[in-house]
């Protein structure tokens, strides 16, 4: 299913990873697909934002410092349970990868992603909102 081009009703994507070049392009890319995005460039700033349950859908970065991907899905999932995740990581191990999946991740990337691969995860993850 294509994404929504009215950019008042387009799925709204939250991207959290510590490199600030990463989350930066991954928005724009994602923006450029007609879908709203913007960039956190840690699991605090997300949390402190207070706009977490606004996201259709959140890209999430494995490994950053102070607070990991895998505790901020779990803090999530204290907030708003229905927000679908996707992981991205470039250095995950299996066990992490798992452990993602079995706590509700949609899906689990592996850096670098094909935009491919990152587009057929998002609808994926929207369509769980709708």
């Amino acid at each position: 299913m294509p994404p929504k081009t009215n950019p008042s009703v387009s799925p709204l994507v939250f991207v959290v990873d510590d490199d600030a070049s990463v989350a930066g392009s991954t928005a724009r890319f994602i923006r450029s697909q007609g879908m709203r995005a913007e960039a956190f460039l840690s699991g605090e700033d997300l949390l402190n934002s207070g706009r977490a349950a606004e996201a259709s859908c959140l890209i999430l970065d494995l490994r950053m410092p102070n607070m990991d991907g895998l505790e901020l899905q779990q803090r999530l999932k204290e907030i708003r349970s229905a927000i679908p995740v996707i992981f991205f990581s470039a250095q995950a191990s299996r066990e992490e990868e798992e452990q993602a999946l079995r706590s509700g991740a949609v899906a689990f990337l592996r850096k670098p992603v094909s935009r491919e691969d990152l587009l057929r995860a998002i609808h994926m993850a929207v369509e769980r909102t709708d």
